[in-house]
């Protein structure tokens, strides 16, 4: 089904609606996504003004399905993101590339300062000095969630690397969402979460998804022991912490990594970061991938972070013998495209 498209400038003020598919679109947990449209040069709406680079874009799904009572189900998620090259030329054609939200924070270069504090704090503080760059496309604090564990990061680079690297050093989750006011300008939210999402009721089977190949993968090498060190400027002050993925050594053996935590200088922020990569990495990752159909409220339940039911007959061992995976799975990614009217969704197993 075609979705809305709405465009703001620079200042996140409205500047008009588009009609052009999107083809496709990327929602991405902790990380950021692409779309792509294509508007015709004979488009009136065809204008640099419109089109132009660090403008926003606001896509809202439109979707087929009802319930009993006539209320549209399925609805995805609104897309939001930033204009940005490339941008691409044809005859009578013009290729426009979009980024989610997330990119905005990549042109906003931090201070070369050090930061610490629980994760919402450092969080804020990055989303703080956001704010001080520039008064165009602010991303504000909206919800922000908290764990009891200590990080710290000496600040050089962009925003947007910054917090990924608290993400992966924490395990918390982020997104930038958008909202439009009653003004009729946007606005856009800097999130972070304890854990993003939330467990459906949702099962996929062979009837409201399509299989993709391959169906499964397990990737990633296991590092179920991994030694943590600090940043220091000699060894001699350099800490040191340990993190161990018990069952997983028990199953596979010792399997050791040495891993530097720059901008980390602590011991308990040093513990918390080296004790969540052996908690995550201690076992190769399952992923499933499949194509998620247009049936009754199943995109209702496409978010990343969402829990969602798996059943497969064939992939993975099965406990006891045999094969076949039946499993909670987490949302990873979603892709949807308007000319198709599939999802296709990239899934982990919880483990």
């Amino acid at each position: 089904m075609p979705s809305r498209t709405l465009i703001f400038n620079h200042f996140c003020k409205p500047l008009t609606e588009i009609n052009v598919p999107s083809t496709p679109r990327n929602y991405i947990l902790n990380g950021y996504g692409r779309c792509e449209f294509t508007i015709a040069t004979s488009d009136p709406k065809c204008k640099e003004q419109y089109l132009q680079y660090g403008n926003l874009v606001l896509i809202q799904h439109l979707p087929d399905n009802v319930d009993e009572q006539g209320y549209p189900v399925g609805k995805l998620p609104d897309w939001c993101g930033v204009i940005l090259p490339p941008r691409t030329w044809d005859k009578g054609m013009l290729h426009v590339n979009v980024y989610s939200a997330e990119a905005v924070l990549f042109f906003r270069a931090m201070p070369f300062q050090s930061v610490q504090g629980t994760p919402s704090q450092v969080f804020r503080q990055i989303l703080g000095f956001a704010q001080q760059a520039t008064n165009n496309i602010v991303v504000q604090p909206g919800t922000i969630e908290d764990i009891a564990k200590t990080y710290s990061d000496d600040l050089r680079l962009s925003a947007y690397d910054h917090i990924q690297k608290l993400q992966k050093n924490t395990g918390i989750d982020w997104n930038v969402s958008a909202e439009v006011n009653e003004k009729g300008s946007l606005e856009l939210f800097g999130n972070l979460y304890e854990r993003l999402g939330v467990k459906t009721n949702l099962t996929l089977t062979d009837e409201n998804t399509e299989l993709l190949s391959p169906s499964m993968t397990e990737q990633g090498t296991p590092s179920n022991y991994v030694i943590g060190y600090s940043q220091a400027p000699t060894a001699a002050n350099r800490l040191s912490a340990i993190g161990i993925h018990q069952a997983a050594l028990d199953d596979y053996g010792m399997m050791q990594m040495n891993e530097t935590y720059n901008g980390i200088r602590d011991v308990a922020a040093l513990e918390n970061a080296t004790k969540a990569r052996a908690a995550y990495r201690g076992r190769p990752v399952k992923l499933f991938r499949r194509n998620a159909l247009d049936v009754r409220d199943t995109f209702s339940y496409l978010e990343p972070g969402n829990i969602v039911h798996l059943k497969d007959a064939e992939s993975g061992f099965a406990a006891g013998g045999g094969f076949g995976t039946e499993a909670d799975c987490r949302i990873l990614s979603v892709d949807y495209n308007d000319l198709v009217n599939k999802c296709p969704l990239n899934l982990e197993v919880v483990q």
